[in-house]
């Protein structure tokens, strides 16, 4: 049987990504800016970061829609992703409700880990997602401090109902992304002041009017 994200990538996605990698992107995408340029110790940094996450999040998922919720991160040799972990306790479950999947990490001379990819994987609704508090741990993953919930690896949200992927990176951003110009393209038009000026110029020849017919 196919995995719940092997289905996805095969209903949504026009090219699927690697087995060894989950693209977190799919050809129309945007990333986002969430400090709106606040320096990270001002008082309004976190804030503004999670007032930007969850808008872009509740406009991207309805409550009712289907969720694929993607956990991946580096463990060593018996490491896993532990049921009493912050992520399963926000989520309410229990290792009988998610697929564990484990992949071999790619070769990359530069990075400071080898092992393995730990996947988690859980259908659910969006209603069901605590994603503020999910989000606000992915966060401060840099800034770990008493008293205050982190979240490491990464975490994405594959929307089975409209087929966009939601990620956020870390505090700095997050990245909306689908198939087809026309699903991404009302983040495009109405969120247009937090689009990460870094990447501007690209994201606007993917929205030029020749793209948006498509």
């Amino acid at each position: 049987m196919l995995s719940p994200l092997t289905q996805f990538f095969s209903q949504y996605a026009t090219n699927r990504p690697s087995p060894r990698e989950l693209a977190y992107h799919l050809p129309y995408w945007l990333r986002f800016d969430l400090s709106g340029q606040l320096p990270s110790d001002d008082v309004g940094y976190f804030p503004m970061v999670l007032h930007r996450a969850a808008t872009l999040f509740e406009a991207a998922f309805q409550p009712t829609d289907e969720v694929l919720v993607v956990y991946q991160d580096h463990r060593y040799k018996r490491h896993r992703i532990h049921s009493t972990s912050y992520l399963f306790r926000q989520l309410g479950i229990r290792k009988h409700d998610v697929v564990f999947e484990k992949r071999r990490a790619i070769a990359n001379p530069d990075a400071y880990h080898e092992g393995r990819w730990v996947r988690m994987l859980l259908p659910t609704t969006a209603a069901q997602i605590p994603h503020r508090a999910l989000l606000a741990a992915i966060s401060r993953q840099d800034f770990p401090s008493p008293g205050v919930q982190t979240l490491r690896g990464q975490l994405f949200f594959f929307n089975q109902t409209s087929g966009i992927i939601f990620y956020m990176y870390d505090d700095r951003g997050l990245v909306i992304s689908s198939d087809s110009a026309a699903s991404s393209r009302p983040f495009y038009q109405r969120y247009q002041e937090w689009i990460l000026d870094y990447d501007r110029p690209i994201i606007d020849a993917l929205f030029a009017p020749s793209e948006l017919n498509r």
